[in-house]
Formats: C-alpha cells, structure tokens, sequence
C-alpha cells in the first residue's frame, strides 16, 4: 500500500481516540494522558499494524556510521513504516559490515551477488517517524499538575528530531509526529503552529504542520489530545 501524510496523521489520532473512549468505558481514574512515551509508542504501532504497513520499531538510521560502527551506538529512530508487513527493511550499514567481514572469503561472492536482490524495502521508500508527546498538564509522582517544561519539551524535541531525520541522505520522507495533551484544541493548534515558526526561523528544514485534535475526559486538566505531523523537508 502507499503512504502519505494524512494517512499517518489520521491512523494516529484515531488510535488516541480509540484508547480515550476505552478508558472512559472502564471507568479509568487516569486517562491518556497518564500514558508514557513508550506506552503511546506502543499503542501507535498497533494502530499502523492495524492498517496494513510493516512497522520497524527502533529502526537503524540507515547512513549512520560505517561498516565498523558498532551497533550499540549507531542512531536509531521511533519507527521506519513499509509499505506491507512482510517486507523487510533494508540496512545499508549492516550489509557493509557483513561485505567487510566476508572479504577474502568463501561468501564474499554470494553476499556481493545477492546485494540487488529485491528482498527487502530501500530505506528511500520507507516512511521514517519520531514521536514525542508532551502535556500541558502531567503527572509528577502520580499527582497531575501545571507542567512547567511543556513548551521546551515541546521544541527542543522538536528541533532535535528534524536534525536528525533531514541530516540522514538516504531519509527522503520523514516526519516528526507531536502528541500534544492541552487544555483546548485552540492552546494545542497555536503551540504547535508557534513551534513550527521557532524551527523554521532557525532555517531548520520543516514544513508547517498537519494537525489533527480530538477532545478527551479532562482527568488531569487535559481536555483535548492532538496530533501534530511536522513534515521534515528532505
């Protein structure tokens, strides 16, 4: 299947929404905005699943480092979306180590052989995403309360996920997803716009976002959860 902007943005809200009206259903005394990161990571990869893309959570950066980088401290990224599930996704530098580890040897001319071979998906074609989610109010040792930290949250995660997706030559359709838990959709539709104007009077390479809002149980002072995708110009 294909990808484009408005489907990942619609096939994440729809997932918040989802979850929201089942804890409204079990009579949950906290809401979605007591989820962590993680835990929204989690539930958004249900929700592509779900939708028919091959999810790869905690995807390599496909050009960070070299044949000898050691994976441990290679970059990785929330999620690479393929087109289907059942294709994998192709990793330049894992193929480099192996080619290096192979010289001289008896399968230095398969695996050279087989490098063409249309077995897994280019990272070109694949839809690479950060997520980061922030709340104007959050939990602090389980009492919800005024979040001091929510617009530096909210930008500097920003700034370092677009560095990252538009510094990768071999990204060519990334963006970063801002889950946003405000008091209104108006608070969450300005913060997110406002973000966007920081980022790009820094000449950093992002388009204006798509934002999409949906209104929840206000448990903790969160009455609305948005979704902001920030197309990363590549």
């Amino acid at each position: 299947m294909s990808m484009n902007e408005l489907e990942v943005l619609q096939t994440t809200i729809t997932a918040l929404a989802v979850r929201a009206s089942a804890l409204d259903d079990e009579q949950s005394v906290r809401g979605l905005d007591a989820l962590s990161e993680l835990q929204l990571h989690a539930l958004t990869e249900d929700a592509f699943v779900h939708d028919g893309f091959g999810v790869h959570r905690e995807a390599f950066y496909p050009s960070d480092g070299d044949a000898y980088t050691n994976a441990n401290h290679r970059q990785r990224c929330d999620f690479a979306l393929t087109p289907n599930p059942g294709l994998k996704l192709h990793d330049p530098v894992h193929e480099m180590r192996q080619l290096a580890m192979a010289q001289d040897t008896l399968f230095a001319q398969v695996l050279q052989s087989g490098r063409n071979l249309p077995t897994a998906c280019p990272p070109e074609d694949a839809w690479w995403i950060e997520i980061k989610s922030c709340s104007q109010h959050a939990y602090r040792d389980g009492i919800p309360s005024p979040n001091p930290s929510y617009a530096h949250e909210l930008v500097t995660g920003l700034q370092t996920d677009i560095c990252k997706l538009s510094a990768d030559p071999q990204i060519w359709h990334g963006c970063v997803l801002a889950v946003l838990f405000t008091e209104s959709e108006e608070i969450a539709t300005h913060d997110l716009n406002q973000a966007a104007r920081i980022c790009l009077d820094q000449n950093l390479p992002v388009r204006s976002p798509i934002i999409a809002c949906r209104s929840i149980t206000d448990r903790a002072g969160n009455g609305c959860v948005t979704v902001g995708l920030f197309p990363v110009s590549i």
